[in-house]
């Protein structure tokens, strides 16, 4: 009787190391899909929280586009958020990505304050960054791991004095600009450039991002009486001063920085942002299939239509997965060395030619013109040599 439950026994453990055996050669011959994660900045509270939503909404729905189609290398991508507050004093959230959640591939979307201060840090932990619309020139002077999908501010500044001289013919100009790193980046390379196409700023104003009533800058500019007005400018100061620029009968033409695009300044502006026109801005009229499905789903979801940074933090996010496809591997030598190469991807804003040594974007840059109430192209400026950005 002992022997034959011994023999049971014996026959069940040996059935039982078999199905083990089996298990172990399923489970090695079909890893689990572990996702990639891919962590992501943004101002989601704070005085820049309208651009955060928008870039989180279109992060967002990168990954949902991206997984959709099957994902990455066969996994899913898994965008890991943190709200920055667009203030480099926050930038702690970098050691909590890199230790806690051991993310090495980070997309960028919000303003170059937070940029430029995390830059540093995912550049010593060897960390990609694709800053999105960050314009600061520190943000890829950090190192070899750093790229940025916008026009640096300097180059901005200089294609914008060429479309001012050149295009629109203006010879005598007042400027104002924002006292931050991308109000200031971005004036710079305006006056730089100005006296090449034989533009002369008459004088140079400034305010504080807290200022929305420009009562003194706007007197003096109309002491000016200047043939066009350069300003850069976020939607919500952007918004008050060209209304307040219009409403004391200054008629001249306005041109706004890259940080105009957003439905918000149309609305804050009124009938005052009709004629404007912006710098780098977003493209809306071209009829590609991926960038009407982007607005239809934009809408969708936040209610409201797309801007320049909700169409390029898109971009961002799925240039980086078109990298980690074309790397082979997550790893983020690899992905750095595979985004470094690249050539002709279609963004939603346009075609990426690629990037230089420094890592800064090679592209054409648009120009809107609000007309009845809504972003219209106008320009497209070619001549990549009068704004190109620096090398190493």
């Amino acid at each position: 009787m002992l022997y034959d439950r011994l023999r049971v026994a014996l026959r069940l453990a040996h059935l039982m190391m078999g199905v083990a055996a089996v298990a172990f050669v399923i489970t090695s011959a079909h890893p689990a899909h572990a996702d990639i994660k891919v962590g992501f900045q943004a101002p989601l509270t704070g005085f820049a929280a309208t651009d955060g939503k928008s870039a989180k909404i279109a992060a967002e729905m990168a990954v949902d586009d991206i997984n959709g189609a099957g994902g990455v290398l066969g996994q899913k991508l898994q965008l890991i958020t943190y709200d920055d507050q667009a203030k480099s004093d926050q930038a702690i959230f970098t050691n909590k990505l890199i230790g806690e959640d051991g993310v090495k591939l980070v997309v960028n979307g919000s303003y170059s304050a937070s940029g430029r201060a995390a830059a540093p840090v995912f550049q010593k932990a060897s960390v990609v960054m694709i800053a999105a619309y960050g314009v600061h020139p520190d943000i890829t002077t950090a190192g070899d791991y750093m790229f940025r999908l916008v026009h640096l501010g300097p180059p901005q500044g200089r294609a914008t004095a060429l479309f001012v001289g050149k295009t629109l013919g203006l010879k005598k100009v007042s400027t104002i600009t924002m006292d931050n790193d991308y109000g200031q980046a971005t004036m710079d390379g305006f006056l730089e450039a100005a006296p090449k196409y034989g533009i002369e700023v008459i004088n140079k104003y400034s305010y504080s991002l807290k200022d929305r009533q420009f009562g003194s800058i706007v007197a003096s500019v109309k002491r000016d009486n200047p043939d066009g007005i350069y300003a850069t400018a976020y939607f919500f100061t952007g918004g008050p001063l060209v209304s307040q620029l219009r409403a004391a009968g200054i008629k001249v033409p306005i041109i706004g920085s890259q940080a105009f695009d957003s439905e918000k300044f149309i609305e804050i502006a009124g009938p005052a942002a009709e004629g404007t026109y912006i710098v780098d801005s977003f493209d809306r009229n071209r009829k590609e299939e991926a960038l009407q499905r982007f607005f239809t789903e934009f809408q969708k979801r936040a209610g409201y239509a797309p801007e320049g940074v909700a169409a390029v933090t898109y971009s961002a996010v799925k240039l980086m997965a078109d990298g980690i496809k074309r790397a082979g591997s997550a790893d983020p030598v690899k992905v750095r060395d595979a985004l470094a190469a690249t050539k002709n991807f279609t963004m939603l804003e346009g075609n990426l030619n690629g990037f230089n040594s420094l890592h800064e974007i090679i592209m054409p840059i648009s120009v809107n013109v609000i007309k009845d109430g809504k972003f219209t192209a106008a320009a497209q400026i070619n001549d990549l040599d009068a704004f190109a950005p620096p090398e190493k």
